[in-house]
């Protein structure tokens, strides 16, 4: 049978429909590219999601570096600003964070004056979100 040819879906003798067959026996699709790449869809998707992640928690660590409200004395607090990305269990995680023990102030006392994590989250956040949503569309899942 070669590509193109039309196929009978329908018994000779009786005219009906015929009953379908298990993939091992069906002579009219040797190839299963549908479970290939429904099987390739979660690996490549946390793959792509996990790159985007850790380029965007770069970004981010330079994002609140650069724009740190406050007059540094020591260059403590600005150098001190990390970023992590977990990815487990069909989870995301990007964390922001404080390494100097001040750090909670920095956010907290004064009305949140020098915070920088929040604000970074409200203005890098919603780049995260698109770039999420275009990845789906660039993923090929089987090849």
């Amino acid at each position: 049978m070669a590509f193109g040819d039309r196929v009978n879906f329908r018994d000779n003798r009786s005219g009906r429909f015929r009953k379908a067959l298990p993939y091992e026996k069906n002579r009219f699709y040797k190839i299963d590219t549908l479970s290939k790449g429904m099987a390739s869809f979660m690996f490549k998707s946390a793959d792509g999601m996990a790159e985007i992640a850790n380029d965007f928690a770069d970004a981010l660590v330079k994002y609140a570096q650069n724009n740190a409200p406050w007059k540094d004395r020591t260059t403590d607090a600005r150098l001190g600003l990390q970023s992590a990305v977990t990815l487990e269990n069909n989870s995301l995680e990007i964390d922001l964070y404080h390494t100097v023990e001040y750090g909670v102030w920095l956010e907290v006392r004064w009305g949140g004056k020098y915070a920088i994590i929040l604000p970074t989250i409200e203005t890098m956040g919603p780049r995260l979100f698109k770039a999420m949503n275009n990845i789906f569309g660039e993923i090929i899942y089987y090849e």
